[in-house]
């Protein structure tokens, strides 16, 4: 069984997004397992900015499908088969405000959220796109309760897998580091 840094790269380098789920419901032991570790993030001056709403509600899931797919509508996106908004367990990371050291601490906190999940076996996706289109947004605010402070930071879905997506493809860290300067390509690695 590998342990340290070894364990920790296979978890991460196992994570994909899944967008097909299964319609069995993640058992409350689980959610909490998820938001346990996402309130172990670092965070700027402690501030621990983050909320987290579980949508578990038929009608409320329903509701964020609508909005969900209204959105790639209006931005155009390809079709796509929107039922896992209704079969996984939708969770809204919130922040406080839109400070940027707050809004990089949920970040922080949402990937070890995607993390534990899939240390369970869970898998998960991560979405923006209710987030492009300013409407559809505030509709998300609207059916969450958001206060006019608080800032959405992503839409995540967390579930049992129906599908496993082919790997795609990532950027070598070589060609991605640099040593004091961006003109010092791959000097360090």
């Amino acid at each position: 069984m590998k342990t340290g840094y070894p364990a920790l790269y296979s978890l991460m380098r196992s994570r994909q997004s899944v967008r097909k789920f299964r319609e069995k419901k993640l058992t409350k032991g689980q959610i909490e397992k998820v938001i346990n570790a996402a309130v172990t993030a670092p965070s700027s001056l402690n501030s621990q900015p983050w909320k987290f709403v579980v949508l578990q509600d038929a009608a409320q899931k329903k509701g964020l499908r609508g909005v969900y797919t209204a959105a790639r509508v209006k931005l155009g996106l390809y079709a796509q088969d929107t039922s896992f908004v209704e079969k996984a367990t939708p969770i809204v990371v919130v922040c406080e405000d839109s400070d940027f050291g707050k809004m990089t601490s949920c970040a922080m906190a949402i990937q070890n959220m995607f993390l534990a999940a899939q240390s369970m076996g869970l898998a998960s996706l991560p979405s923006v796109t209710i987030l492009m289109d300013r409407e559809s947004e505030k509709l998300l605010g609207e059916m969450i309760g958001l206060s006019a402070r608080q800032k959405i930071v992503l839409v995540t879905f967390f579930g049992y897998a129906d599908e496993k997506p082919q790997r795609k493809p990532k950027k070598n860290a070589k060609s991605l580091v640099f040593g004091n300067s961006l003109k010092n390509l791959g000097k360090i690695l």
